[in-house]
């Protein structure tokens, strides 16, 4: 939505923002009130979509993110924790905006230098808050610098998980398999709906 100039809702507050940082804050106000992660990523969704992209677009997306998600890295006794979910974050908002699922190795090797490494003891409440939305609008902005030229360095992704983890070689998490053309796709038509009209109903 950011390509027509559109702003995103600022959940709680009856107010609009632009794509990174109602991100953040919705990011924020999602963990905050212990909501389940899909709703963050189906908000990078909402985000991502360009002109004209509809509902089914984003169960596209989101799909994406989850696959990511579920083949991330444990980082249980790590010396660091970073916001991994950048990567399905990522994930979620290129398949969005048409990207093939398959492609997304070089976008995920982007995203990993977006990451925040927080200490392993975690920080305050606002702290963490604040790192779920910052995961959020990270991964909004992965496929918007790799659409301006910006790439990473081959096998970012491995190499700034191994690091940050303190482990050996680190496999990033694989990108998602194309969904069929004849996957499923919301009920009762719903899948054609226009994500415009959906942000418009949002407030």
């Amino acid at each position: 939505m950011a390509a027509e100039g559109g702003a995103l809702p600022l959940l709680g507050t009856g107010r609009r923002a632009d794509p990174y940082p109602a991100l953040q804050w919705n990011g924020a106000l999602l963990r905050r009130a212990a909501a389940p992660a899909d709703d963050g990523l189906v908000l990078v969704a909402l985000a991502a979509a360009p002109p004209g992209a509809t509902l089914a677009d984003v169960a596209r997306g989101l799909a994406a993110g989850r696959a990511v998600d579920a083949d991330l890295p444990p980082f249980d006794g790590a010396p660091a924790v970073p916001t991994l979910r950048v990567l399905a974050a990522a994930a979620c908002a290129a398949v969005t905006a048409g990207a093939d699922p398959a492609g997304l190795a070089e976008l995920l090797d982007l995203a990993a230098t977006l990451l925040v490494v927080t200490p392993p003891g975690g920080g305050t409440a606002v702290e963490e808050d604040l790192w779920a939305g910052a995961a959020l609008a990270a991964g909004w902005l992965a496929p918007v610098l790799a659409g301006a030229g910006l790439t990473p360095s081959p096998d970012a992704a491995a190499t700034t998980l191994a690091a940050v983890l303190g482990a050996g070689p680190v496999r990033p998490p694989r990108p998602p398999e194309p969904a069929p053309a004849s996957g499923e796709t919301p009920a009762s038509g719903a899948g054609d709906t226009q994500v415009s009209e959906l942000l418009a109903a949002l407030g």
